[in-house]
């Protein structure tokens, strides 16, 4: 649900700029439903409500950019060994994404160029990501990035975290604007990039920003955070508890 005072924000936003902005100036504001996210044992994913006003013209789009908190990646390539599939190469994508979508009102190819996409730094493909072995060897040839970011996206895609799909973005009288974000059940925490784009004539005139904060919460939230704090003690605890674990199995087990 929508906070009231969100929309009235966003209301008083779109009225506000009508009174000085020119018939060919652009601006755009965004904002999103809930902008704090909390992860805990139940959650299974959720959808946000991104919304917003827009100084449009008619054949103006709208373009959202959701980018996750960066992660590394292994990807691996296995090959047949004497009839036994096995790991021939290990790679690590460094500090990619850990969440990528793309939502839209219309379909990419017909909002911009792919030479304006990658002066933006929007789509996989143009946001500099970066491979190299796990272990390199010498003399080895270091892995391209092109060669390996098809697979990247579909590995990414299969976990729900990168989407093969361009969502909808839905825009009212070229005036406001709404798009439901998608957040999946493995999500990490961190801080989220909201990046929300006007074109005209295929041209980005206008952009906004906004952030969503993810983070851990409950009783995970209280182990993550001991586990990180305290990391040798929470190591001889999971030791003992380890060593109780077993006693205590292996007592059950004579009594019977």
């Amino acid at each position: 649900m929508i906070h009231a005072h969100r929309v009235i924000l966003g209301l008083l936003l779109l009225i506000g700029m009508t009174g000085f902005a020119t018939a060919d100036s652009g601006r755009i504001v965004a904002d999103l439903s809930k902008s704090n996210v909390s992860i805990t044992s139940g959650f299974h994913g959720t959808d946000l409500l991104l919304f917003g006003a827009v100084d449009g013209d008619i054949g103006d789009d709208i373009l959202v950019v959701v980018s996750g908190p960066p992660t590394d990646v292994a990807q691996r390539r296995k090959a047949n060994r004497a009839g036994i599939w096995i790991n021939v190469e290990t790679n690590i994508w460094q500090q990619i994404p850990s969440l990528y979508s793309v939502l839209a009102t219309n379909q990419i190819e017909q909002i911009t160029s792919p030479e304006v996409l990658a002066e933006l730094g929007i789509g996989t493909q143009n946001i500099g990501l970066k491979i190299v072995p796990e272990t390199p060897m010498p003399g080895q040839a270091p892995p391209i990035a092109a060669d390996f970011i098809a697979a990247l996206q579909t590995n990414m895609a299969n976990i729900d975290l990168w989407s093969n799909e361009i969502g909808k973005v839905k825009l009212t009288q070229n005036a406001l604007f709404r798009a439901e974000v998608k957040l999946p059940a493995n999500i990490v925490s961190g801080t989220y990039d909201v990046r929300v784009l006007q074109f005209r004539n295929g041209v980005a005139i206008s952009e906004d920003r906004t952030n969503l904060y993810i983070k851990k919460g409950g009783l995970s939230a209280g182990i993550y955070n001991f586990a990180h704090d305290y990391s040798a003690l929470y190591g001889i605890f999971a030791i003992l508890f380890a060593v109780a674990s077993g006693w205590l199995a292996a007592a059950v087990f004579r009594r019977k």
